[in-house]
């Protein structure tokens, strides 16, 4: 009998499938598909054009301007991927290698993603909408919460703080490692494909917030010291807001979206990616429920915060199931 947990769903095909029907088909070429630029990947990067576009506008509009040189290392290590990835359409070899290129192509994509929102979310913060840290925290007195209160609790027990921070600190390793981990190591293209996708629209989403609703975060609002350092928070977004900061530098970048938490929807697209490898799944959500704990426990975020992230990610389930994961499968069905 087939485990759900630790096997891909019978309706999506696998590398191995893909690579016989090639070969039976005698065809000169792979098809772009089959290493990763299928449906879902053209229209993620239709999404990121338009973020692009609306970040230039927004640059613009807010009087902000970025230092080339500064994005110059990033620029070329995006290149490079996509030279990579192009050197496997060109000699793609056999099926077992097309999981390598893949992985590429959604790697390509999470970084140029990350690339255009990491300005944009200093766009967003420039335009200076009114900060509703006054509606968070009511929120979390109705849930009897109170950050400041959590936060000496935290600091207070030395090895709990060093465990919180170490897994808040994971959440950029955790979006690199998990794109091998799922097309090369465990051979799930479903889960990798889903995280690309909840990778893009909890991203849209949450500078989409930012830009309209701000805010300062606790750390600020209630007057106390974060057990994560905030320093470069404070004088970004502060600056930002009172028209000081005029020049982005993508090698000086700080996190500015409060709610809804990027750092708990990453945590959650991590962990539901991995939901069909049990193993790597329990060590996953261990880690993770641990970095969701933190962005309250270190007063990083308001409890709120959390809160409003799970719809959020709950949405992007409902839409990448009914619209994105066809988009992507079916490219490699009439293969």
């Amino acid at each position: 009998m087939r485990n759900p947990l630790t096997e891909p769903a019978s309706s999506v095909a696998t590398y191995q499938e893909v690579g016989q029907a090639s070969l039976r088909r005698s065809r000169p070429r792979v098809p772009a598909a089959a290493l990763g630029l299928n449906g879902l990947a053209v229209r993620l990067l239709w999404m990121q054009a338009t973020l692009l576009v609306a970040t230039v506008f927004l640059f613009k509009y807010t009087h902000l301007s970025l230092q080339w040189a500064s994005a110059g290392p990033m620029l070329v290590v995006n290149g490079l991927l996509v030279v990579l990835w192009a050197s496997f359409y060109c000699a793609p070899g056999t099926a077992r290698e097309w999981p390598l290129a893949e992985a590429v192509a959604v790697l390509v994509l999470i970084l140029s993603l990350s690339h255009i929102l990491a300005p944009a979310q200093y766009a967003a913060a420039a335009l200076k909408g009114r900060l509703i840290d006054p509606v968070l925290a009511s929120a979390d007195a109705m849930l009897g919460v109170h950050v400041p209160a959590l936060v000496q609790w935290t600091r207070s027990h030395v090895w709990v703080n060093h465990a919180l921070t170490f897994a808040y600190s994971t959440l950029l390793a955790q979006f690199a490692l998990i794109i091998p981990a799922l097309a090369i190591v465990l051979r799930d293209r479903e889960g990798l494909w889903e995280y690309a996708f909840h990778f893009h629209f909890c991203a849209l989403l949450t500078v989409t917030a930012l830009a309209l609703w701000p805010a300062a975060c606790a750390f600020q609002y209630y007057g106390f010291e974060s057990t994560i350092d905030q320093t470069r928070f404070i004088h970004h977004f502060n600056a930002l807001r009172d028209g000081s900061m005029t020049v982005v530098r993508m090698n000086d970048l700080e996190g500015l979206i409060s709610v809804p938490s990027f750092h708990v929807a990453g945590a959650l697209m991590v962990a539901w990616a991995c939901r069909r490898h049990i193993r790597l799944f329990v060590f996953v959500v261990i880690l993770n429920a641990a970095l969701v704990a933190a962005t309250f426990m270190s007063g990083a975020h308001y409890a709120a915060d959390t809160l409003i992230t799970i719809p959020m990610f709950a949405a992007s389930v409902v839409i990448y199931r009914k619209w994105a994961a066809p988009l992507h499968r079916n490219g490699l069905a009439s293969l």
